[in-house]
């Protein structure tokens, strides 16, 4: 069980997944028409708010829990089966009511075929709980992988045979389905018959599962709540623009995050009584995933305007405003986001949950105040928002495993102060450069590089060097 392994095939099997989905955007996208696309966007809806209800916080408690017991195990796998199925029975259910308020007759076909994913997920979420808990990520990547190139290659065959979307959809399902199966073949476990006592062994994890459960419900409207604010108060353009610099910022920090947290959930959750270890191994997170998101961030922002003039044109002017505060959100939510591994490899969702009620309270606030100010007042006020959120979060993670937060500041300050030379020393410089794609790499190019010349002499910059070595030299 090692953290580097952790991190080399999760990585592996996530730049995979995105190269597919850029592979599928730009080649599919020629094929399908926009409003097919559009449909599918609204089903990703109600299967994105479905998903919360898929396991009910299942998988994290059997990755959580130190002692499982085989009937503990056979209790989930047929909870999750049935909550699997109970979901997919409520959407046909929703479905002509879903497609009467969207006025999309397609979504009486698309929303049913979809939905039969969270049967195939539901019987097979368990055996990916075991292979997570034993950090069996080189398997877990492998299959995601091979069920990513399956699926796509499906699709690119429908997509030229007129299928339309329904080649997205069978996309998905065979996506699905090929995982499910792949899993069952590979996990030498199997589901017994009806458990007994299958309430007392729920019960072990009720009050794990109901409280993280409570908590991806709130983050989701958090999440989405600016979405809906926007398209209801200003216009359809400015959400456009607001969603573009949203995707800029999200789509790096998401995989980034993804990865992290896979990889140091089950680890984490082994170790959980060896604060000291885990406190090394999170420090050690916190400064890898800044060290990553601070240059990126420093770029966007020093160069926002040009960045989004040379990528995008310059009709899309306003994003560049927007992800001026955007973009230094994402330093926050970098971090912000693996706290909540933290308090579940501790059992500790309780907290997460109170923390989960108070960002969504402040970012509820930001919008709600902003939505009356302009649009880039309320990027500006869901930064500050975030950055208040930041301090009682990150106070309560490193009380948890019995730290501090001086030790995250001795640690990160370096890369802090190179970030900044490098944001003043690029922005006085823009002037002198034209506004084209050569200046925005040369710019780039030199932003990094001081970036690194600078942390070259630290001594957790050479640490960190000199143990990729060592893990390089291993393979």
């Amino acid at each position: 069980m090692s953290i580097f392994n952790n991190l080399k095939w999760n990585t592996f099997s996530q730049v995979f997944k995105i190269l597919t989905q850029l592979i599928s955007i730009v080649y599919l996208a020629r094929i399908i028409p926009p409003n097919e696309y559009g449909i599918m966007a609204m089903a990703g809806v109600v299967m994105n708010f479905a998903s919360l209800f898929r396991d009910l916080g299942t998988s994290a408690a059997i990755i959580q829990k130190e002692q499982l017991q085989d009937e503990t195990k056979s209790a989930v796998f047929w909870l999750n089966f049935l909550l699997g199925f109970l979901v997919f029975i409520i959407i046909i259910t929703l479905t002509p009511f879903i497609s009467h308020l969207y006025n999309q007759p397609k979504l009486l076909i698309v929303l049913p075929l979809l939905s039969f994913s969270f049967i195939i997920s539901g019987s097979s979420s368990l055996h990916l709980a075991m292979l997570e808990r034993e950090s069996k990520f080189f398997i877990i990547s492998k299959i995601e992988v091979f069920s990513a190139a399956l699926s796509l290659l499906l699709a690119i065959i429908l997509a030229n045979n007129s299928f339309g979307i329904y080649s997205l959809v069978f996309q998905s399902l065979l996506n699905s389905l090929s995982s499910a199966v792949l899993l069952w073949i590979v996990s030498p476990w199997r589901p017994k018959g009806k458990p007994r006592h299958v309430i007392n062994h729920l019960k072990e994890i009720f009050r794990f599962t109901s409280q993280l459960s409570l908590f991806n419900i709130i983050n989701f409207f958090a999440r989405n709540l600016d979405s809906f604010l926007i398209g209801k108060y200003m216009s359809a353009s400015i959400l456009g623009s607001y969603n573009l610099a949203y995707r800029i910022m999200l789509f790096p920090l998401s995989s980034l995050t993804f990865i992290a947290n896979r990889s140091l959930f089950p680890i984490l959750s082994q170790k959980k009584n060896n604060y000291k270890e885990i406190n090394d191994i999170y420090l050690n997170t916190i400064y890898i995933i800044w060290f990553i998101t601070l240059p990126l961030v420093t770029v966007i922002t020093s160069l926002n305007k040009l960045f989004i003039q040379v990528v995008f044109g310059e009709q899309w002017i306003l994003s560049a405003d927007i992800l001026f505060w955007l973009a230094p959100t994402a330093i926050i939510q970098s971090v912000l986001s693996t706290t909540g591994t933290i308090f579940m490899s501790q059992g500790r969702t309780g907290i997460l949950l109170l923390l989960g009620i108070q960002g969504t309270i402040l970012t509820a606030v930001s919008f709600m105040v902003g939505i009356h100010c302009g649009i880039v007042d309320l990027a500006k006020y869901y930064f500050i928002a975030n950055a208040i959120h930041f301090i009682p979060c990150i106070i309560f993670t490193m009380k948890t495993i019995k730290s501090n937060v001086l030790s995250i500041f001795k640690k990160t300050y370096p890369l802090f102060i190179s970030a900044a030379i490098s944001f003043i020393l690029i922005s006085n410089i823009r002037a002198h450069f034209a506004s084209d794609i050569k200046s925005l790499f040369v710019l780039s190019a030199i932003g990094g590089a001081i970036y690194l010349l600078l942390l070259l002499p630290t001594s957790e910059s050479r640490k960190l060097i000199k143990t990729l070595q060592t893990k390089i030299k291993k393979r």
